[in-house]
């Protein structure tokens, strides 16, 4: 059995209460006594002033991992993995049967060439993409007969306004006849749960809250609500714990627990901020993250919903 906690958009920089939302986070994975945590991205903008908020990550004796998210990449890509302690931008590790893998997807397509955020300049852009150089690392990763969790800022279902990955159908056809028992995302500030050819895509909500800006446009709430920056946060901290029990007996078999969490608004609601629907940007921005257990092995999954 594995466990681990995830979370992700944190936005420490925009976030009220950023450090009260880091000892949630932190104190939830100690007590469900998780073996890492997991960042889906975009903990903070990487500047000087906010060094603190990865040692408060890794303060912990959990082993912490994270992806690269678009507002992580606000400077170089080098620089910024050396703000976030990363020594590849995308990687893996294995325990025992199952790899896990951290997959950059902060890059983007003109013309022929392809690069790296944070700068997306002129016509003509596919944006965000997987590079060539990734894929051909994740076809080989792909090659070892293990199964598979795989993690990524930008969804590869979400097809609202163009936000999934653009070539995602490159991605699917390497995960034909592949055994990948979930993956999982960030970016989009909601809760969605998609399963495309028996590969279950679980879109994490945010840490912070969704960022809705105001859609009636009233003067009133704008000048109320400004110090929000157009989030609408959260009153704690959401997360995720991931739960992997591989049946010893049967290889590529087992059963996965993903147990989310409700929580509430800190102050103005969606609605008060004249959201007809609590839907945005193509995932539901209800104040929690979804709960699942799916059953995997050899030829199919069946997965059921547990309702929060």
């Amino acid at each position: 059995m594995i466990k681990f906690l995830a979370f992700t958009d944190l936005h420490y920089d925009y976030a009220t209460h950023g450090d009260e939302r880091i000892r949630q986070i932190l104190s939830r994975a100690k007590s469900e006594n998780v073996d890492f945590v997991v960042s889906l991205g975009d903990i903070t903008a990487p500047f000087e002033q906010y060094d603190h908020v990865l040692e408060k990550l890794k303060s912990s004796s959990l082993p912490f991992y994270t992806v690269l998210g678009n507002h992580d990449v606000k400077v170089d890509l080098y620089k910024t993995m050396e703000f976030l302690g990363l020594k590849e931008q995308y990687y893996s590790f294995t325990h025992g049967d199952i790899k896990f893998l951290f997959l950059n997807s902060c890059y983007y397509r003109q013309g022929n060439e392809e690069h790296s955020f944070p700068e997306i300049k002129g016509e003509g852009v596919d944006t965000p993409i997987i590079p060539k150089e990734e894929m051909e690392w994740l076809k080989k990763e792909l090659e070892d007969d293990k199964d598979y969790v795989i993690f990524s800022h930008h969804s590869f279902t979400n097809q609202f306004r163009n936000r999934a990955v653009r070539n995602r159908q490159e991605i699917f056809d390497l995960f034909k006849g592949k055994n990948i028992l979930l993956c999982m995302n960030g970016h989009d500030h909601g809760d969605d749960f998609k399963v495309i050819d028996q590969v279950p895509f679980y879109t994490l909500n945010s840490a912070y809250g969704p960022w809705i800006g105001v859609p009636n446009g009233d003067a009133d709430l704008m000048r109320k609500y400004e110090h929000l920056h157009g989030y609408v946060p959260y009153d704690r901290a959401l997360s995720a714990v991931v739960t992997i029990e591989s049946n010893v007996d049967h290889k590529h078999s087992g059963v996965i627990r993903i147990e989310g969490m409700q929580v509430d608004y800190e102050s103005a609601t969606p609605a008060e901020l004249g959201l007809a629907e609590p839907r945005w940007n193509g995932v539901s921005i209800e104040s929690k993250a979804g709960s699942f257990v799916i059953f995997y092995d050899n030829e199919k999954k069946e997965i059921s919903k547990n309702q929060l």
